[in-house]
């Protein structure tokens, strides 16, 4: 990006031009396809930080930053920046303004394609914890173990121990379910919907909660279509309708 650009796009999308210098940005942009874009992208990163960070503290931490880099890197009254042989002397808002346009378009792309934001499966994973029956005091049982791991997120030491329990006894409704969805998180989405689907098929309390998981684990692969059948299967007035709907509207 050309310094110049963003802080003319900018100036314009903020409405601080003169009348001749915005009909003049007009005419430029008819004819320069990247100047457009440079708008929109800044039109786009204000309002997304308007809208992530209106009546939150944390905007006043991002005002804070950038206040605190313009004060530590550029004098107040005016900046030297060095271009090509000879120097330009900038006003300090100048440079305040350009800072603030690059921060907004570098945070909004962050926002997009940042590599840590969740994916569907993690945001609609309903069943992040596992609870089992405890017998008392004494040894811990094979499911009381899995469910430790579990909701430690060790998925492999978990479904070990319910891969035992599962085979010792296929028609344990809870054990199926939640080997199923350790199977989910550990990449073995078909051996998993063979049980969700054993499930389903029965009349077991899990019937419907297998039906939203058979539908994630098709997420977690992107294959919409297939996701979309089986989460308009979870009815009404179950645990995950709501979940499910509003999945729905996002495939």
């Amino acid at each position: 990006m050309e310094n110049d650009s963003i802080l003319q796009a900018s100036r314009y999308a903020d409405g601080e031009m003169e009348p001749h210098e915005q009909r003049e940005f007009e005419l430029l942009m008819q004819g320069d396809a990247q100047l457009r874009d440079y708008v929109e992208q800044y039109q786009q990163a204000t309002v997304a930080l308007q809208t992530h960070f209106s009546a939150d503290e944390n905007l006043d931490g991002l005002k804070q930053t950038l206040g605190n880099l313009n004060s530590q890197y550029f004098n107040p009254e005016a900046a030297i920046v060095e271009m090509r042989p000879t120097a330009k002397v900038v006003s300090f808002k100048t440079y305040a303004r350009w800072i603030s346009g690059v921060a907004a378009v570098l945070i909004i792309g962050l926002f997009i394609f940042n590599p840590w934001r969740k994916s569907l499966f993690e945001q609609y994973n309903t069943a992040t914890t596992m609870s089992v029956a405890e017998r008392g005091e004494g040894t811990q049982t094979n499911l009381e173990k899995a469910a430790v791991y579990y909701n430690k997120k060790e998925f492999t030491n978990a479904g070990n121990l319910l891969a035992k329990e599962y085979a010792a006894d296929t028609t344990k409704s809870l054990v199926a379910y939640y080997y199923a969805i350790t199977l989910i998180q550990n990449k073995q989405e078909a051996k998993a919907r063979s049980i969700l689907q054993s499930i389903y098929n029965g009349i077991s309390a899990f019937k419907y909660d297998a039906a939203y998981y058979m539908a994630l684990s098709y997420v977690k692969q992107k294959n919409n279509a297939l996701a979309k059948q089986w989460l308009k299967l979870v009815p009404v007035g179950t645990a995950n309708y709501k979940k499910a709907s509003e999945l729905l509207t996002k495939l």
